[in-house]
């Protein structure tokens, strides 16, 4: 099942269409250019719009994302149909021919792997907004088809980031957003960047616990669907309320008991009240709030438990759950109670997937490198311009440094090579990662460029400002530009 996880997420079956049109019409237009060696760096130009964040992010989900284009081989006839489809069929008949030509014969069998070698950050390595954090060689044009898929990245990416957040507000709290992930799959990925960012078990997704037990514990208790199960018009809704509590506790022994069926601050309330007391021979049969003032809720059900002479029980509270919302809650019990929050646990859905877009942290795959030559993409809007050369990046104290694959650099190598000719050859336990995770965040706070890196840069720019200047005294002084 593992294995279905990650061949569910192999484009189409393997199908080179996975990508957008303008990759066809591209490279067959120019078919040296994408027979080329070129280089592609994928960067985060934005850190996560949430307190805490910076401009800090968490590498995770090698293990989804690769699969898209390295899971298994392509297969020849899957490349004959496409060559054929694209070249006779779509709107737009373009096909480069040239460049899966050459893949095609270079290789015999049925089994045709892709000849691209692609370097990273390690899962669980913390790095900075505007640092590439993975690097793409090979044939031009074939690294180009990747982009759609790579780009995909900046889901793990900032859900790993929301772990460690979560972390630094709480150090339990469960999963549980099933319901709001698009499918299964990215709720497995989403569970296991979060175990990569911040260690988070427990969930109530029943798969994830499946497939990595070692991994995840699930959580289940109560929902509002049995709570309501008993009510009628013959009957007061406090006591179909209670009779649900009664008997899911007479059944598990434990429960985080649902409140807010009728209203959370009375009726709620005075049944949980009666059923802790009806049950002595359990402590393990807490409260659950997830609508309303959450935070005076938590308070309001301390204070009656500890006046009706009940030790602290455990409080979960739920509701658009962020880090933010956790922060608040615990500073408002401990303003309001004088305790530390210890049996409150909050649970998070929702948050999850709070401006999981691509735009939240600009993620964006740019050719860096053509042959010998570097490459750079400008912009007219600022924080947009890309970097020149074979790129590759290395720790030293505090500072991430850029640098060229040609250049030797006094610092710790951060890059590890992910796929090597098209085989995925990165394999680390969620473990090790979530490891790095711990050692690294909060270690990096300046970017440097290496000194060939910022003479690309220097040398590009001046071109750029040059010609940018001369063509706006031509056009100024009305006067046609040079053929």
């Amino acid at each position: 099942m593992r294995e279905e996880v990650f061949a569910r997420h192999f484009l189409l079956g393997g199908w080179i269409g996975g990508t957008d049109t303008y990759k066809r019409t591209m490279w067959a237009a120019v078919p040296d250019l994408a027979l080329a060696r070129a280089g592609y760096g994928l960067t985060m130009r934005k850190g996560l719009p949430e307190p805490g964040a910076g401009k800090q992010l968490i590498m995770a989900g090698h293990e989804a994302m690769l699969a898209q284009w390295f899971h298994r081989p392509l297969r020849r006839a899957d490349l004959e149909l496409a060559e054929r489809w694209f070249s006779e069929h779509s709107s737009t008949k373009a096909y480069p021919h040239a460049l899966w030509r050459s893949i095609l014969d270079a290789q015999t069998g049925d089994d045709i792997l892709l000849p691209i070698d692609v370097w990273g950050f390690a899962g669980g390595q913390t790095f900075l907004a505007g640092v590439p954090c993975l690097f793409f060689e090979g044939p031009g044009g074939v690294v180009s088809y990747l982009e759609p898929a790579m780009c995909r990245y900046f889901v793990p990416v900032i859900q790993a980031t929301k772990a460690r957040l979560m972390l630094q507000a709480t150090s339990r709290d469960a999963e549980f957003g099933l319901r709001s992930a698009p499918n299964e799959l990215t709720n497995i990925v989403l569970l296991l960047a979060r175990f990569v960012g911040g260690r988070g078990r427990l969930t109530s997704n029943d798969t994830a616990e499946f497939l990595y037990p070692e991994l995840f514990h699930t959580v289940g208790t109560i929902g509002h669907e049995m709570m309501c199960a008993a009510q009628s018009f013959d009957r007061p809704l406090e006591d179909s309320e209670y009779e649900m509590m009664d008997r899911f506790v007479q059944a598990f022994g434990h429960a985080s008991l649902l409140c807010d069926l009728v209203d959370a601050e009375t009726v709620g309330l005075e049944d949980a009240l009666r059923v802790i007391r009806a049950h002595p021979e359990t402590t393990h049969v807490g409260i659950r709030v997830d609508s309303g003032d959450i935070a005076a809720q938590c308070v309001l059900y301390f204070n009656q438990m500890r006046q009706a002479g009940i030790e602290p029980r455990m409080i979960v509270f739920e509701d658009e759950v962020t880090p933010e919302v956790v922060h608040q809650v615990y500073d408002h019990f401990r303003r309001a109670t004088g305790e530390e929050p210890t049996m409150l646990f909050p649970g998070a859905g929702g948050y999850w997937w709070r401006l999981v877009l691509r735009d939240t942290v600009a993620a964006a795959f740019k050719r860096s490198a053509t042959g010998n030559h570097p490459n750079v993409k400008f912009s007219n809007s600022p924080g947009k311009e890309s970097l020149g050369g074979y790129l590759r990046v290395y720790g030293r104290g505090d500072t991430l440094v850029i640098a060229d694959e040609s250049e030797r650099i006094d610092g710790e190598p951060l890059f590890v090579k992910l796929v090597d000719q098209g085989r995925i050859v990165y394999c680390e336990s969620f473990e090790e990662q979530a490891s790095r995770a711990d050692r690294t965040w909060g270690r990096y706070a300046r970017v440097e460029l290496s000194e060939l890196i910022a003479e690309n840069q220097r040398r590009f720019r001046a071109m750029r400002d040059a010609e940018v200047g001369a063509a706006r005294l031509r056009l100024a002084n009305g006067n046609a530009p040079p053929l």
